[in-house]
């Protein structure tokens, strides 16, 4: 599922991110997702910052732990 997270950090500065989710979707969630950390937050993958120029996304993957995250949206 494609979601928009707005996240802190340092609990000054805000960061929005857009990226997939599986844990918030129907997608496989045995595909490269570890589990055991559930309890503590999630991983966005193809993901990039809100508003940035271009259709490129990091391929990587952003750990998001449920502290930082401030709110969490379904993009369509």
């Amino acid at each position: 599922m494609k979601v928009r997270v707005t996240l802190t950090i340092t609990g000054e500065k805000e960061t929005v991110l857009d990226g997939d989710c599986p844990f918030f979707g129907t997608g496989d969630y045995k595909n490269g997702v570890d589990t055991r950390l559930n309890d503590i937050g999630f991983w966005l993958s193809n993901w990039r910052y809100t508003g940035q120029k271009g259709g490129n996304c990091n391929t990587s993957r952003v750990f998001v732990p449920w502290g930082s995250a401030l709110m969490i949206e379904e993009l369509k």
